[in-house]
């Protein structure tokens, strides 16, 4: 199994707040997507940072929701709440 954590700071609280909102719209598109087996988003106690986990059944699952319109389309409704950009990992499940 691979474990996906796409890693963000939005700008302050009400990003913050708009970013989970838009998480928890994407949700049920994202559960849909092939190969997947769990997701969830967390943020920093007391700060702005945002982690989303994505477990995947494989590494070619995990590319291709990487490279996936759903994806893209995530970052493009919520790049403008961040600094900077996503940075995403990929990790190998023991």
């Amino acid at each position: 199994m691979y474990v996906r954590m796409v890693i963000g700071e939005t700008i302050g609280e009400e990003q913050l707040q708009e970013f989970r909102m838009i998480y928890h719209d994407t949700f049920p598109i994202i559960s849909t997507e092939p190969g997947i087996k769990e997701a969830t988003m967390m943020s920093e106690d007391g700060g702005n940072m945002v982690i989303i986990l994505t477990v995947w059944d494989s590494r070619e699952a995990c590319i291709r929701y990487h490279c996936s319109r759903t994806y893209r389309q995530f970052v493009a409704k919520t790049e403008h709440l961040i600094v900077g950009g996503f940075v995403v990992k990929l990790f190998r499940r023991q």
